[in-house]
Parts: structure tokens; sequence; C-alpha cells
């Protein structure tokens, strides 16, 4: 499948042409167009763990954060799915141009426990080269409340298939968010292993099911990262 993502505007508003007629209808949704889209951070075909999330939340920095030539940069790449990244989950890049983005804030406090020297003990490089999260609805929104537990608009076809693919290639693949939904793509995208609170999905020892032996999910997501993708 073609990545619809290339043919993004290079200026707001950062909606794809593709997309423009099947958001009219979502104006309680609240969809920032002057944030440029994250479908998905990270390197899904390489990925050793794959999260599932909802959305893209909403900051009031975003816009702006996505104005400095790196983030954005950055960003673009991303979504071009372009190699040789350093960070290709920019998120985790402690440059200060990205670590204070309200995206970095948000998954620092989602992920610290696998950097955290005491727990996970990883280093940031490592996670964001062998992490990647592929959200539900690529745009940026204050709240999920109006969005359809179903298909919304055509780019999103292309996020289901990196998941579907992600469940032959990646470790591991996770749901952090939107479990129904997630389910409605594909009903194997609803039996892997979620996060035992949506609300507050971080990554952690206590966030995590356990498995027959009381073990949390946790520490086989530490062992896939460490070692990257097989």
């Amino acid at each position: 499948m073609n990545n619809p993502w290339n043919e993004l505007p290079s200026a707001p508003p950062y909606i794809l042409p593709r997309d423009q007629r099947s958001l009219v209808n979502l104006a309680a949704v609240r969809i920032n167009d002057r944030a440029i889209p994250e479908p998905f951070i990270g390197n899904p075909h390489s990925a050793a763990v794959v999260l599932l999330s909802l959305n893209p939340g909403d900051s009031p920095g975003d816009a702006e954060a996505h104005k400095r030539v790196p983030v954005r940069n950055s960003m673009l790449r991303n979504l071009c799915h372009n190699a040789g990244e350093e960070y290709p989950f920019y998120s985790l890049n402690p440059d200060p141009d990205f670590a204070t983005t309200p995206c970095a804030n948000w998954w620092i406090r989602h992920l610290h426990e696998l950097i955290d020297k005491d727990k996970g003990g990883l280093d940031r490089r490592t996670v964001a080269r062998h992490l990647c999260v592929i959200e539900w609805f690529p745009y940026h929104s204050l709240g999920t409340d109006g969005l359809p537990e179903t298909f919304i608009c055509p780019s999103q076809m292309y996020s289901f298939d990196l998941a579907r693919r992600a469940l032959a290639t990646a470790q591991l693949v996770v749901g952090m968010r939107g479990q129904t939904r997630w389910q409605n793509v594909d009903k194997r995208l609803g039996e892997i292993p979620y996060l035992k609170n949506p609300r507050n999905p971080t990554v952690s020892i206590g966030n995590t099911p356990v498995d027959e032996a009381g073990r949390p999910l946790f520490w086989r997501i530490v062992s896939a990262l460490r070692n990257g993708h097989q």
C-alpha cells in the first residue's frame, strides 16, 4: 500500500487532500490542522515493539513546537519513513528543540519506567530505535468523544495496514488505547495484550498485564527493545 503521507501539504492546514471531505463532519472533535499529523512515530518496518494508540492529543504548544525547524523536519521525515534518523521515535530525542515539546513531555511521562535506571534501565536511543506507535486516528484532536468507532478517513487505511503487518514483523504488538476501535479494524488487533489503564496508558510494571507465571509484560517489552528487531 502506498504511503499517503508523502502527499501532506508543506504548510498548514496540515490535512491530506484525500481526507478533507471525510473530516467536514467532525467539527465536534476539534482537529488542530496547524499541527503536523502523527499517524505513527518511529519506524514501523523495523520496530521490535509496536504500540497501538487512539489519537495524538492536542496541546496548546503543539503547533508552535512543530514550527521549530529540527522538529518539523524530523516529523516530516518520519511520515515518509526516511531511514537514518538517530532517534526515529523523535519524542525521546534529548536535544532541547525536541525535549521541550508537548509530545516529548507526554511520552517521557508514559515511557519513563523503560528508561529508569532502577527499572527498565534502557537508554533513550535504544528505545527510540526499536519502538513505534501507531495511532488509530492521525490528526491532533482535543478529545476522542466525537470520534466514531469505525473508519473515518482514507489515510487510516495505511495505518491499519501497518498495524496488521506489525503482527508478523514486530516481536510485540501492545495496545495502549482504543481496543474496541482496533478490534473493528482486525479481530487480531483486539486480542493483543492491552495496558490495564487506557486513561493513563503508561508502559510500566504495574500497568502491563501479567502472564500465567505472574510476570508483567513490561519485562518482555524491555527485552524486545534491548535486543531490537529480530
